[in-house]
C-alpha cells in the first residue's frame, strides 16, 4: 500500500517527515507499505514564534481560505477552543459565525484527486490536523462520486493524527459534518491517532464519529496535540496500522 500523506497547517514534507520518524520507523516492518510526500498548494505565513519550533523553510496550507483577516479569525478561535456538551457541539460553536467557499474547498479536492490518479500504486491517505481533516473530506468525496459511479474508489483507507471532522459542500459555502446533524457516515476504514490531554479533542473526535464505527480504530497515545514517540506507544500503534491495513483487506 501506498499511502499520500498530508502535513497540518503551516507544515511541509520536511518537518512532516521529521515529526512522523518515530511512526515510521515503528511501521517500517510492515510489508509493501511505502508513503507519498506532498506539500499543501498554497504558501502560508506562520504565527509569530513558530520558526523557533520549525526553522525558516517555506511552509504551506492545503486549503486557500478566502482572506486573512477570515483565517486569523478562525486561528484565534482555536485557540481558544471552546468546550462544548459534546465534540459536535465544540464545532458548532468554534465555527459559529464562519463559512468557508465550495470553491476553495473543491479546487483542493480536484488537486488531490490528480495526484492520485497520476500515481495508480495510491491507495490510502494520511494526514495531521488539518490534513486530517482534508484527507477525511477527501475520503468523503471519494465516496460521494463512487456512489454517483463518477469514480472508483482507489483509496482504501484512512489514517488520521489528532484532526478536525471533514466538510461536506451545500451550494457555495462548505460546512462541518458532523454526527448529530448527518447520518453520512465514511464507510472506508479508518485509523485515529488521538491524544486526550489534546486541547483541540473534540475536533478529532467528532472526526472519528462520523466514521463507520464497525471499521474506525481509536489508538489514544494519552498525550497532546501531538505525533507520539516513545517506543513502547509505537510499538502498540504499529499493531493498530497492521489491524487498520487489515480492515482494509491490505494486510499481508
Amino acid at each position: 500500500m501506498k499511502i499520500l500523506c498530508l502535513h497540518g497547517a503551516y507544515g511541509n514534507i520536511e518537518v512532516f517527515q521529521s515529526q512522523l520518524t518515530p511512526f515510521l520507523q515503528a511501521v517500517g516492518g510492515i510489508d509493501n507499505l511505502e508513503f507519498k510526500w506532498i506539500n499543501g498548494a498554497h504558501v502560508a505565513t506562520p504565527p509569530d514564534g513558530y520558526d523557533a519550533y520549525f526553522g525558516t523553510r517555506e511552509v504551506y496550507r492545503h486549503v486557500n481560505f478566502d482572506g486573512i483577516s477570515a483565517l486569523d479569525d478562525i486561528l484565534s478561535s482555536i485557540r481558544d477552543m471552546p468546550d462544548g456538551d459534546s465534540a459536535e457541539e465544540s464545532i458548532r460553536r468554534l465555527t459559529v459565525g464562519h463559512t468557508w467557499s465550495s470553491k476553495q474547498i473543491n479546487a483542493t479536492l480536484d488537486r488531490l484527486f490528480q495526484i492520485i490518479d497520476d500515481d495508480p500504486e495510491i491507495d490510502g491517505i494520511l494526514g495531521y490536523s488539518e490534513g486530517a481533516s482534508v484527507a477525511a473530506t477527501l475520503l468523503l468525496e471519494q465516496q460521494r462520486r463512487c456512489e454517483k459511479g463518477e469514480r472508483l474508489q482507489r483509496l482504501k483507507m484512512g489514517i488520521f493524527f489528532a484532526g478536525w471532522p471533514p466538510v461536506i459542500i451545500r451550494g457555495d459555502t462548505a460546512e462541518p459534518v458532523l454526527a448529530d446533524e448527518d447520518d453520512t457516515l465514511l464507510q472506508v476504514p479508518s485509523l485515529h491517532i488521538v491524544g486526550s490531554k489534546d486541547p483541540y479533542i473534540h475536533g478529532a473526535m467528532a472526526l472519528f464519529n462520523v466514521c463507520d464505527p464497525d471499521a474506525a480504530i481509536l489508538f489514544d497515545h494519552g498525550k497532546g496535540h501531538t505525533v507520539p514517540r516513545d517506543a513502547k506507544t509505537m510499538e502498540e500503534l504499529s499493531l493498530a496500522v497492521t489491524g487498520a491495513l487489515s480492515l482494509a483487506g491490505c494486510a499481508r
